[in-house]
This record gives structure tokens, C-alpha cells and sequence, in this order.
């Protein structure tokens, strides 16, 4: 098993992961730390807690359009009696249940800090 250092908001943490999986790791803590700066800017100085639940608030709102935009388009396949979902409709759900499962993880973390 991987342990990866990332950094966010300022502070690091300690990760575990699958080994090889340390550059996708790295990348998707990119990603978060892109959210924090982004519910940093609305402004005020809001605690690390709050900075990171609102960072997972924003990644929650992409994540469940992102998850109705799948739907509509799953239905849409349905209704023209072709598959319901094809290999790239896949990856997208399961990018989507490791957002929501990275989402949880460090709401979890900031309601222990």
C-alpha cells in the first residue's frame, strides 16, 4: 500500500492508497485544493473546518450535476432502445463515486480537527 503527502488549504496530510495510484492520488488533491482556493475567495477567514466543508459543498453541487446529467442521458439511451450506458458512461460513475468518496473523507477529516 502507497502513502502519498498532499497538500491542502496550507496543511499536509498523510494519505494511503494503492501503489501505482500515487500520480492519480496527486492529481485528484490538485483538484481539491482548487475547490478550498475557490471557497477561500468568497471570502472572510473561515476556519480549516469550514474551508473544507465548503470546498466539499462545491465538489457535492458538480458532482450531483455531473450525476443528473448522467441520468438524463442514461434515460435518453434507454428511450432509443440502445444500451443504457457505455465503457466511457462507466468510468465517469465510478470518477464520480471516488469524488463523492474523497468528498467524504475529508469532511470527515476537518469534523476531527
Amino acid at each position: 500500500m502507497g502513502q502519498v503527502s498532499i497538500r491542502l488549504n496550507g496543511y499536509t496530510y498523510g494519505v494511503g492508497c494503492r501503489n501505482g495510484e500515487e500520480s492519480h492520488l496527486h492529481d485528484m488533491a490538485q483538484q481539491v485544493e482548487s475547490w478550498v482556493q475557490r471557497a477561500r475567495s468568497f471570502g472572510g477567514a473561515p476556519s480549516e473546518a469550514k474551508t473544507l466543508v465548503m470546498a466539499a459543498l462545491l465538489m457535492a453541487d458538480e458532482i450531483h450535476d455531473l450525476r443528473r446529467d448522467l441520468q438524463a442521458a442514461e434515460k435518453k439511451a434507454e428511450k432509443a432502445a440502445k444500451p443504457p450506458a457505455d465503457v466511457g458512461a462507466q468510468a465517469r460513475k465510478e470518477r464520480l463515486l471516488a469524488l463523492a468518496e474523497t468528498a467524504e473523507h475529508f469532511i470527515a477529516q476537518a469534523e476531527n480537527d
